[in-house]
């Protein structure tokens, strides 16, 4: 054997040996037989109409069999949609409304490819693409496919958007995946208030009950006034966190030892960290039953609210009373035991009204007003919140009725309640 064939043979052994330590350290290998439709086992399952829509969010040891590869390592959730329709038009899928950052399967593949395994790289690549969920679904046809979507622990939130040529729907459902767990699940809900704890209010009760809140989140022991409580949402459970998910708010990681170690991490790099925990703050003697955030930049900057589900409701439906901010970096504090904090902009109603436009941009809201809340604060007043971060306000509460269904800005309510200053023109298009 010449020394030329001795090298090529040296070579492809050596090419064999990594691409086995490759798949043993739990690198790409070649995706097992698939039955697409098999994986409909368990999903779950909503039937509108002529249109029935099936749902799975697939685990990372099942994305590693099925397309190659795993994708919780680099931030990656693969969910199976299939979509039936029955009826005489087709339909578009809106893949954008399941996920507003979702990657494409070539994108995907390109992440799971590894070194020295063209072989394996190239199956990876074909079964990507013979496995994307369509974005058309023909008269009485089925579509069937995958939908690459943020990576998600606890709760995946799962959005399925369908538009024919005079309506559109929209499907959700919520799975839970294995992985991180969310602070949210770990309230009882049905415990805050038992079964007849909450009072029911028509409309001006609440909003006579909305100006008796108190100004503020407190600390744990309520001796202090912290971050002033701006915003109210009116809606069940489900139908609050769906607007919120379909504009790119992500839940929280309860505060631990591993969400510790993540933040460090994220602060020592400067990253991001879109699930990081949020330091609890108190109203109706309890922290915050969910929190939601929008990662910026870095973990140091982010758009982060709190919300409490009320002793209360309106018309039979919930009643959730939150706080809303901007983190805008870090500081040193003896305020908490890991000795750092957020600190927040000053101008706590540029979020306020920003969470505004982002519900409006949903097509989810049906009503929005203002209430009475903390009271008017200039740069002069000297107002703080728990951290002496100051902060300015016009004093007013954004309140927010979440609808079940697509509506036009235009068809939106606008309470006559209080009024920000400069919003009459605002208010004057919305009646």
């Amino acid at each position: 054997m010449t020394r030329r064939r001795q090298r090529l043979v040296r070579l492809a052994i050596l090419a064999l040996l990594l691409a086995g330590l490759t798949a043993f350290l739990g690198g790409p290998t070649r995706p097992a037989p698939l039955d697409l439709a098999a994986l409909g086992e368990g999903a779950s399952v909503e039937q509108r109409g002529e249109l029935s829509v099936r749902v799975r969010a697939l685990t990372d040891a099942e994305a590693r069999e099925v397309l190659g590869g795993r994708l919780r390592p680099i931030g990656i959730q693969a969910v199976w949609i299939e979509v039936h329709n029955a009826g005489a038009r087709g339909v578009r899928y809106l893949p954008i409304l399941t996920d507003p950052d979702y990657f494409a399967p070539q994108e995907v593949a390109q992440q799971l490819h590894g070194w020295l395994t063209p072989l394996t790289n190239a199956a990876i690549d074909a079964r990507l693409a013979e496995t994307s969920m369509p974005l058309y679904v023909p008269p009485g046809g089925t579509a069937r496919g995958f939908v690459y979507t943020h990576a998600d622990g606890g709760l995946k939130l799962i959005n399925v958007g369908l538009l024919q040529a005079d309506r559109a729907e929209r499907f959700r459902f919520v799975a839970r995946i294995p992985g991180r767990e969310y602070a949210v699940q770990r309230v009882d809900f049905a415990a805050l208030y038992g079964p007849d704890g909450r009072v029911d209010l028509d409309l001006e009760g609440l909003h006579e009950r909305l100006k008796r809140l108190p100004c503020c989140v407190t600390n744990a022991a309520a001796t202090g006034d912290g971050d002033p409580l701006n915003l109210v949402v009116v809606g069940e459970w489900v139908d609050t966190m769906f607007p919120f998910a379909g504009r790119g708010w992500r839940l929280n990681e309860p505060v631990d030892a591993t969400s510790s170690l993540k933040m460090a991490k994220a602060f020592v790099l400067g990253s991001v960290y879109d699930t990081a925990p949020v330091s609890p703050l108190y109203l109706f003697g309890r922290y915050q039953d969910v929190a939601f955030q929008k990662a910026r930049s870095s973990v140091s900057r982010r758009n982060h609210l709190r919300l409490w589900l009320a002793p209360f409701t309106v018309g039979g439906r919930s009643v959730w009373v939150g706080q809303i901010s901007r983190d805008i970096g870090v500081k040193l504090t003896t305020a908490s035991w890991y000795l750092t904090t957020h600190r927040i902009s000053p101008f706590v109603d540029e979020e306020r009204d920003y969470l505004l436009q982002d519900l409006m941009l949903t097509g989810l809201v049906e009503r929005i007003g203002f209430s009475a809340g903390v009271g008017a604060a200039t740069a002069e007043s000297g107002r703080t919140n728990l951290t002496r971060d100051p902060y300015v306000t016009d004093g007013l509460r954004l309140v927010v009725f979440l609808s079940d269904r697509l509506r036009s800005p235009l068809e939106v309510e606008f309470l006559p309640w209080e009024r920000p200053p400069g919003l009459g023109a605002t208010a004057d298009l919305l009646n």
